[in-house]
């Protein structure tokens, strides 16, 4: 297994991801989708792959999780389907609040339609491991 890989280990939660599913649909292979809106409290390497791994619904095109495809070459036709949509902090040096947004689009969202019983709110996070 690659050194880079992470995984989720017994004892206390030191990382913390709120998701809010805000459209479902399926890809042109029948597969189905989820949209999800995503908000990290902490921010560990790889953490949103990791917890999508652990709930059983791995991200669209990751060669690694939640399994090691090391037989395959990148394909770049078929780009790992995560965007961070906004980005805010507390710049360390000066202490004010930075906040970027992109207004790119991910491509496998344009197949979603939105979530019944959603409001795109981070408070009903959606899935939770059982």
């Amino acid at each position: 297994e690659p050194f880079f890989r992470m995984r989720e280990a017994e004892g206390a939660a030191n990382s913390e991801t709120h998701v809010a599913l805000i459209g479902k649909g399926e890809d042109a292979d029948g597969r189905l989708l989820g949209h999800y809106r995503i908000g990290l409290v902490t921010g560990r390497k790889h953490q949103i792959r990791v917890h999508f791994d652990a709930l059983g619904m791995p991200l669209l095109n990751d060669r690694f999780y939640p399994r090691v495809r090391n037989d395959e070459p990148d394909d770049f036709a078929r780009p790992l389907q995560l965007l961070a949509r906004s980005l805010a902090f507390t710049d360390p040096v000066t202490g004010e609040p930075r906040r970027f947004r992109s207004e790119r689009q991910l491509a496998a969202a344009a197949c979603c339609r939105p979530a019944p019983d959603t409001a795109g709110s981070m408070d009903n996070a959606g899935p939770r491991p059982s």
